[in-house]
């Protein structure tokens, strides 16, 4: 599988808007890395993750052609990872009926709701398939397994996901929007071999009260806990994403504090191979 970062920030993107902190002032006169546009991934150029109001710009900036994508998994109904009314562009009045009906769209129950919502002038209207923790779905040749992350939203009760995918006997992890797993997560996670994981950093250098995302020491906490517990092998690699100009960290300054514990610091663009 080839897994490609189409974006790597939180939600208000670096720099930020309305922001001239010393990351946002500094990635707008250095350019290159440090230019993060909102979340998402893509998967062999077929299974989409994440689908943020940055997708648009992800398609020039890549040269994507979206119509090869064949299944798109949401992991929460978030804006900077479900943007409703980008949706919309999907269906008829805007694209030919069969954009639509060749994409499989999976989310949990907030996510099925927000994507059912959109309705095309001709009263078309898109359809989600539910997935849940814990439980496997094939989609095509892939094995999609949701975990529990540990993250609220304004919808009650939303189970906000993680996403272990599947293909070939390689195996891998996007994880954003994490927060610091539940019990249950860590055990089922226990026996599982991961060949890469993507692990949010949103908070950085600046640890926060706030459970539903990670800073960097917290991140390192995790990754040596997969470790212990076998779910990550020697070789397996592990890269950072989703971060915050509040992290208060350059990619450079990630980079020089990860590299001393073998984990890769994501950039909006890059490619790896699992």
């Amino acid at each position: 599988m080839t897994i490609q970062l189409l974006g790597t920030a939180a939600a208000e993107g670096i720099p930020a808007l309305g922001c001239n902190c010393r990351v946002c002032a500094t990635a707008r006169e250095r350019g290159g890395k440090n230019i993060r546009s909102r979340s998402g991934a893509l998967i062999d150029n077929r299974l989409k993750i994440d689908f943020g109001p940055d997708t648009l710009y992800h398609i020039h900036r890549e040269r994507l052609n979206p119509t090869d994508w064949r299944f798109l998994v949401f992991t929460h109904s978030h804006h900077d990872h479900c943007a409703r009314d980008e949706l919309q562009y999907l269906l008829p009045g805007f694209a030919p009926p069969e954009t639509a009906r060749q994409l499989q769209i999976w989310g949990n129950a907030a996510v099925k709701a927000k994507v059912e919502s959109v309705v095309a002038y001709t009263g078309m209207r898109l359809e989600c398939g539910l997935i849940r923790a814990f439980e496997r779905y094939q989609l095509g040749d892939y094995t999609l397994i949701p975990i529990r992350a540990n993250h609220l939203t304004e919808v009650p009760d939303e189970e906000v996901l993680n996403l272990v995918i599947e293909r070939d006997g390689r195996r891998l992890l996007y994880a954003c929007d994490t927060g610091w797993y539940p019990d249950a997560t860590w055990e089922f996670l226990a026996p599982m071999e991961l060949d890469l994981v993507v692990l949010e950093c949103s908070f950085g250098f600046q640890p926060s009260d706030y459970a539903g995302h990670l800073d960097f020491d917290r991140c390192v906490e995790g990754v040596a806990l997969l470790r212990k517990q076998g779910t990550l092998r020697p070789d397996s690699r592990v890269v950072l994403t989703h971060f915050s100009h509040h992290g208060g960290a350059l990619h450079e300054e990630l980079e020089a504090r990860a590299q001393a514990y073998g984990i890769l610091v994501g950039w909006d663009g890059m490619r790896l191979t699992v």
